[in-house]
C-alpha cells in the first residue's frame, strides 16, 4: 500500500482515490511517523510519498511550484531518495518539479531563517519529510517527498503551527488571509500532480 502523508486536508483535498493508496493524515512535524505507525499495524507500506505545502528556499520558486527532494536533511543527517524512484517521479511529472535538497525542520523558520538555509544550497523546507525519510529508511521502504511551495523565500510566516490556527489568524488576520488565498490554488496543483505520479508509483519502473 502506498502511503501518502500529509498534516492538512486542504494539502490532498484534489488528490483522486487510487487503488492501492491511502492518505495517511500525520501530526505536524517530528510526531509525523506516529501516523504510520498505526498505519502500518494494518496495511503493508510498499511506499511512503511525503506531501503538502512546504516553503521555497530558490530565488525563481514562487507559490504554486511543485518541488521534488532528492535529499531529506534532517538533524544533521542526509537520507537520499533513490535515483530511479526520483526519475520515475520526473517522467511523471513531466518535468514540472523543481529538484534538490529539502531542509527539514523542527519549528516554522522566518525570512532570514530560510535565508540562511537557502545560502546551505537548499530549495525547500517543511517539518515532516525528514521524521518520514528516517521511518522509511528504518523500515527499508521506498520514500519521496513531493511537495507544492505555500510562502517563497521573500515571504515571512508570522506563525506558531504547534498553536490553534483560530488563534493564530486572530493574531494575523492579514497574513492568516493570504495564506489561505495561496494554499487552494496550490492544492489544486499538487491534487493534479498527485493524480498523474500515484499511477506510476503503482506501476513501478
Amino acid at each position: 500500500m502506498i502511503a501518502v502523508t500529509a498534516a492538512y486536508r486542504i494539502e490532498t483535498r484534489w488528490m483522486r482515490d487510487v487503488e492501492g493508496v491511502r492518505c495517511v493524515r500525520t501530526a505536524v512535524g517530528a510526531r509525523a511517523p506516529e501516523a504510520l505507525d498505526v498505519f502500518a499495524e494494518t496495511f503493508e507500506v510498499s511506499t511512503v510519498v511525503s506531501t503538502g505545502f512546504c516553503g521555497g528556499l530558490g530565488e525563481d520558486l514562487k507559490t504554486g511550484d511543485l518541488v521534488l527532494a532528492d535529499v531529506v536533511r534532517h538533524r544533521d543527517e542526509e537520507i537520499l531518495v533513490a535515483p530511479q524512484l526520483l526519475a520515475l517521479a520526473r517522467v511523471a511529472l513531466d518535468g514540472a518539479a523543481h529538484v534538490g535538497a529539502c531542509e527539514s525542520v523542527s519549528h516554522v523558520v522566518d525570512g532570514p531563517g530560510k535565508r540562511s538555509l537557502a545560502r546551505g544550497g537548499a530549495v525547500s523546507v517543511d517539518m515532516e519529510s525528514g521524521p518520514l525519510a528516517l521511518w522509511a529508511r528504518d523500515r527499508q521502504v521506498p520514500f519521496l517527498s513531493l511537495r507544492v511551495v505555500l510562502d517563497p523565500l521573500g515571504a515571512d510566516i508570522p506563525l506558531d503551527v504547534d498553536g490553534s490556527p483560530i488563534g493564530a489568524a486572530l493574531r494575523h488576520p492579514v497574513w492568516s488571509l493570504r495564506a489561505a488565498r495561496w494554499a487552494f490554488p496550490a492544492g489544486r496543483t499538487l491534487g493534479r500532480a498527485l493524480n498523474n505520479l500515484l499511477p506510476a508509483l503503482k506501476e513501478g519502473p
